[in-house]
């Protein structure tokens, strides 16, 4: 058997091991993506003969950023750890590997005339409806994808998300029209079967939006917009379906205004003190 057919028959026992615990398609198809990755760049290694060594070297990649790494890592030390526990190899070369940090993110909301021009650059209410739901309901783009009309209920919008929980989402008045369009099925259906696949959903609203705009930013947007009108975090936080609130802080964007705001809102002293050359000193 050669070094491919190994790496291949390794990652579906593993991909069938991930889908007995529950985890979602876009997470086994992630994984996949990255042992491909992986087995490509050592042709002539096998999952059971690669070394710590090799492995530091792929994650040491200088076009990749510390996120992509960190997925690289967390997908990798998955793999292996299957491998070990199921008697493939005797060990797991990815416990001598550091944890990658990754600095905190900055929120990248999409401007509100990018928004509009991605409506501008469609008639197609399959164009327009996705750009809304990421863009008014904060979805993420395989939560996009696999939507059905069984996920909406008297104004509301059932999600399972990351982690298979579910949120309830209350339906802004722009989606209904297009949510009550659909008597049955998924908003969203594929070329045969099933439904549409998250890179479609991802590179169709990039498209339309244009200028390096993303699915993701629309969700930074959401947060952003919603935490402006009720500036309730939590509120946020339970509409993005995020287990840590962190990561809601890292989504809302702050303009100069806001933080201004906050200044002025200190109180002023009882009695200012004066200034002089003395204590200019």
């Amino acid at each position: 058997m050669d070094n491919a057919t190994t790496w291949a028959l390794s990652i579906t026992a593993f991909n069938q091991w991930l889908l007995a615990a529950g985890r979602q398609p876009s997470t086994v198809y992630t994984r996949t993506r990255w042992l491909n990755l992986l087995s490509k760049a050592y042709p002539q290694a096998t999952p059971a003969t690669i070394t710590t060594g090799e492995l530091q070297d792929w994650l040491s990649n200088p076009h990749w950023k510390p996120a992509t790494k960190k997925n690289a890592l967390g997908t990798i030390r998955r793999f292996f750890h299957y491998l070990e526990i199921t008697n493939h190899r005797p060990d797991n070369p990815t416990k001598l590997l550091l944890s990658v940090k990754v600095p905190r993110g900055k929120a990248r909301p999409i401007p509100a005339t990018a928004l509009q021009k991605g409506l501008d650059n469609t008639d197609t209410s399959e164009d327009i409806f996705m750009l809304l739901l990421a863009a008014y309901a904060g979805l993420r783009r395989f939560e996009i994808a696999k939507l059905h009309t069984q996920d909406y209920c008297d104004g509301w919008i059932t999600v399972q998300g990351k982690g298979l929980v579910t949120r309830s989402i209350p339906a802004h008045t722009v989606l209904l029209p297009y949510l009550e369009m659909k008597a049955q099925g998924y908003y969203f259906p594929g070329r045969f079967s099933g439904h549409r696949h998250p890179d479609y959903i991802g590179k169709r609203v990039a498209r339309l939006l244009g200028d390096g705009y993303t699915t993701h930013q629309l969700r930074h947007w959401f947060a952003t917009t919603t935490y402006a009108r009720c500036r309730d975090i939590r509120a946020v936080q339970e509409l993005l379906g995020h287990a840590d609130i962190s990561t809601t802080q890292s989504y809302i964007g702050l303009d100069d205004t806001a933080l201004t705001q906050a200044i002025q809102a200190l109180t002023d002293l009882p009695v200012a003190p004066q200034v002089t050359s003395k204590n200019q000193r």
